[in-house]
C-alpha cells in the first residue's frame, strides 16, 4: 500500500504540469503553469483565461486572494536594453491591474501561494491582466 501511494506521489506533480513547446509563445507557457485555459481573442492571436479564486464556495461564500504581477529584467545583462520598460511596464488603471511583457525579460505572477516565473523571448510581447477575479493572457 505504502508503494503505492509513493507511486501516485511521484506521478501526479508530472501530470499537474504539462510540457509545453518553448516556441508555443509566451502566453502558452505561462498558461500552463497557471491552470489557464484557451480563451477567445478578436484578433485571432492566442489568448489564455484563468480565475483568481474557483469554486462554487466563492459565489456562496465570497473570498480573497492575493495576486501580484512584475516585470523584471532577463538573466543576461547585455539583453536588458532600455530599463526604463521594467519599472513602466505594470499598471493599475480603474479596477484593473495590466502588465505589458516584451522580451527579453521576466515576468512573475503569484495567485496566492502559487508563484511561476516565465521568460519572454525577445521579440515576444503580451499582455497579462487582472479585472476583477479574471487574470487574462493576450499575445500582442
Amino acid at each position: 500500500m505504502k508503494t503505492i501511494i509513493l507511486v501516485l506521489s511521484l506521478l501526479l506533480p508530472a501530470a499537474a504540469a504539462p510540457a509545453v513547446d518553448p516556441a508555443a509563445g509566451f502566453c502558452a507557457r505561462m498558461a500552463a503553469q497557471h491552470g489557464m485555459k484557451l480563451a477567445s481573442q478578436p484578433n485571432g492571436k492566442p489568448a489564455y483565461e484563468a480565475r483568481a479564486l474557483k469554486g462554487l464556495g466563492v459565489a456562496l461564500f465570497g473570498g480573497s486572494t492575493m495576486v501580484g504581477m512584475q516585470l523584471s529584467p532577463p538573466d543576461d545583462p547585455a539583453a536588458i536594453g532600455d530599463p526604463a520598460r521594467f519599472a513602466d511596464a505594470c499598471k493599475l488603471s480603474a479596477g484593473r491591474v495590466a502588465c505589458r511583457i516584451s522580451g527579453p525579460s521576466r515576468f512573475e505572477m503569484t495567485v496566492g501561494e502559487h508563484a511561476a516565473t516565465t521568460d519572454a523571448a525577445p521579440g515576444e510581447q503580451a499582455e497579462v491582466s487582472m479585472a476583477k477575479n479574471r487574470i487574462r493572457c493576450e499575445e500582442r
